[in-house]
């Protein structure tokens, strides 16, 4: 179990050009895993610390230089607790970084794979537009649906392949981005203390 709190204008660095991202943690190890809860706890959350620090470095257009601080329990921290963390994460956004470039080539190819079948349905569609064009009375109502049918397949046949060739790799190509500045934040972990449950009120009526 463990609980997330993101900030990025703490007062510490409030002036310098730098995003601090503040997570609270149960263990070190929720910053990479999620951990075997109560999926029905209303502590349970569903996201890493990963996941909220790639979240809040996303929602920007510029990505400054990353700062995370973590709080643990006093019991959960040691002397290389910190450079552990730093370590994996490293690790964690090397390979992240990987497995986006080989989707992000995987679109590419799927999107002139998919011109297979869109190159056909696009030639049908300009052939049907080039009839309707020399074929049929100029001005008529089936020269107009004609046409427009024509465009409408030659629309269907071109945008899916060029939507994964040009605009799906580009979802790929920010996250790392973000993956290489995250890489280099640099850690601080500090102890807190959980919140301790409040003892239930007294309603034993008070006598006169």
């Amino acid at each position: 179990m463990w609980r997330a709190m993101t900030s990025t204008a703490p007062s510490a660095m409030a002036d310098s050009d730098v995003q601090v991202i503040e997570l609270r943690l149960m263990q070190p190890s929720d910053m990479f895993e999620l951990p075997q809860t109560d999926l029905f706890s209303e502590f349970r959350n569903f996201l890493t610390g990963v996941d909220f620090c790639l979240s809040e470095m996303r929602g920007r257009f510029n990505f400054k230089p990353v700062h995370v601080d973590i709080y643990l329990p006093p019991e959960q921290i040691d002397d290389g607790v910190s450079e552990r963390i730093s370590r994996t994460l490293r690790r964690y956004c090397d390979h992240r970084i990987r497995y986006n470039r080989r989707e992000s080539l995987a679109m590419k190819y799927g999107g002139v794979s998919a011109l297979r079948i869109g190159l056909p349905i696009c030639a049908v569609g300009l052939a049907l537009t080039i009839s309707s064009i020399t074929l049929l009375p100029s001005g008529s109502i089936r020269e107009a649906l004609a046409e427009q049918l024509g465009w409408v397949f030659v629309w269907i046949g071109l945008w899916f392949p060029f939507d994964q060739l040009l605009f799906y790799p580009l979802v790929y190509g920010r996250e790392t981005r973000v993956l290489r500045v995250l890489s280099e934040a640099t850690i601080t972990v500090q102890p807190y203390q959980p919140a301790s449950t409040q003892p239930a009120l007294d309603h034993t009526p008070q006598q006169p």
